[in-house]
């Protein structure tokens, strides 16, 4: 009996092992003339090249960075767009991932609705470590062990690089996103680039007009989508710009946006956060709640609300100037914008979708109940929370909602409106400005 004991032992991790997705690099040559990758043939074709990293946050192979940056060098110095993506939990750089294919149907509906070149780069990493679908989600706190390694390594080097390039060339753009874990990863990256940001931000507007709005930042836009981590870790660059003040121009360095439908982060996350937790030690309650809830589902630092509507007309009470060919809104008091659906996109079910600032109890109603935020106006960090009906769960990213929203987040410089009095004396939201010529820094 023992005998047959061990060899089912020794049958299983056999098949357990033959299950493991291997430590290796996906994208290290291409077929063809184009060293882009491409899911299939395009009306608006848009380059999106690779950047792979082990376990240990190591990269793969030094020419593929080098060859990345060379590429990212000669758009930005054609005042185009840097897209960068770090994928997240049970994706890879596989050429059939799902998320891949995503990804590059982003870059080609932005360079379809801007003027300017878009190049994509994809961030790979193994965020998927078992290859058998129902034991892959046995690993989600393996790998957000690994998605952390991976951020405090060489992602840096590629993310300052680039960011240097965007400060030489101030008319190209940097947009940084990253999605589950990979919102971990890339937030471990940036965190102290961050910091530095949140403390030489203007302070007043003769400040500002010395030197410009947002004339310290490094990238356009941070933007991370069910972020899997907790919400201590915002804690230092939350109590950071709730103590200080920011001028009406100021431009966001933070968007995290989260499904309130987002099971891994809503109940799977707290649920392994409160037995990892056990002998932890905390100087209040405050912070137990913070260690064990995802930074998308703890009330306090949600700021702002995102929801369907059936149109953007009621919200318009002046007219908009138009993102390329994006039917982009914004209205009325206080911190609202109602976002259209692109026009390239005909026929596509995505759907208007309306983003309040939960200024007052009663403003986000639909997923944070009576809770109203208490920072500063225009604080440059946005912790969005959406309702099901934006995504659906988890892994919902890159539905037709999300999916314009998200380009539209790409192609517009989503910061603190400019105000304007309005003949009532209210304060009119202007719609983002169309990316036709360097923004205003």
């Amino acid at each position: 009996m023992d005998g047959v004991c061990r060899f089912i032992g020794i049958l299983v991790l056999a098949l357990l092992l033959g299950a493991c997705a291997g430590s290796k690099p996906y994208q290290i040559s291409h077929n063809g003339p184009s060293p882009c990758y491409h899911a299939a043939a395009r009306d608006h074709p848009a380059c999106v090249r690779f950047v792979e990293y082990d376990d240990f946050g190591n990269v793969f192979k030094r020419a593929q960075l080098d060859e990345t940056l060379v590429a990212a060098r000669a758009v930005a110095q054609r005042n185009g767009i840097i897209v960068v993506y770090v994928h997240g939990w049970e994706h890879n750089a596989g050429s059939s991932d799902s998320d891949l294919a995503a990804f590059q149907g982003a870059m080609e509906n932005a360079q379809a609705l801007s003027r300017h070149e878009v190049l994509g780069i994809y961030v790979g990493w193994r965020g998927k470590s078992l290859l058998v679908p129902g034991l892959s989600k046995a690993t989600f706190w393996e790998r957000k062990t690994t998605a952390q390694a991976i951020g405090d390594g060489a992602v840096f080097e590629l993310l300052r690089t680039l960011a240097n390039e965007r400060e030489r060339h101030r008319a190209s753009r940097l947009v940084l996103i990253g999605h589950s874990f990979g919102a971990a990863v890339l937030y471990a990256s940036v965190f102290h680039s961050i910091t530095s940001q949140l403390i030489d931000d203007p302070l007043d507007a003769s400040e500002a007009a010395r030197a410009g709005p947002d004339a310290a930042k490094r990238w356009d836009m941070v933007v991370l989508v069910n972020p899997a981590f907790e919400a201590m870790q915002l804690r230092p660059h939350f109590e950071l710009a709730g103590a200080r003040t920011f001028i009406p121009a100021q431009l966001p360095h933070l968007i995290l946006i989260t499904t309130q439908a987002d099971w891994a982060t809503g109940m799977a996350f707290p649920a392994g956060r409160y037995f990892r937790s056990i002998f932890n030690k905390y100087a209040d309650a405050t912070s137990a709640s913070q260690y064990r809830s995802a930074v998308g589902h703890y009330l306090p630092y949600v700021t702002h609300q995102l929801a369907a509507v059936q149109s953007c007309t009621p919200y318009r009470q002046e007219p908009m100037a138009p993102l390329a060919n994006v039917d982009a809104g914004a209205v009325v008091n206080r911190q609202v914008k109602c976002y259209g659906a692109p026009r390239e996109r005909a026929g596509a079910q995505d759907v208007p979708v309306l983003l309040t600032r939960c200024d007052r109890a009663g403003d986000c109603t639909a997923v944070a109940g009576q809770h109203s935020l208490q920072a500063p106006p225009n604080m440059p960090i946005w912790n969005i929370r959406t309702t099901g009906d934006v995504m659906r769960g988890h892994s919902d990213i890159w539905n037709p909602t999300m999916h314009a929203f998200l380009v539209r987040l790409m192609l517009s410089m989503p910061g603190a409106p400019v105000v304007a009095p309005s003949k009532n004396n209210a304060q009119t939201v202007q719609a983002p400005s169309a990316y036709t010529q360097s923004p205003s820094r």
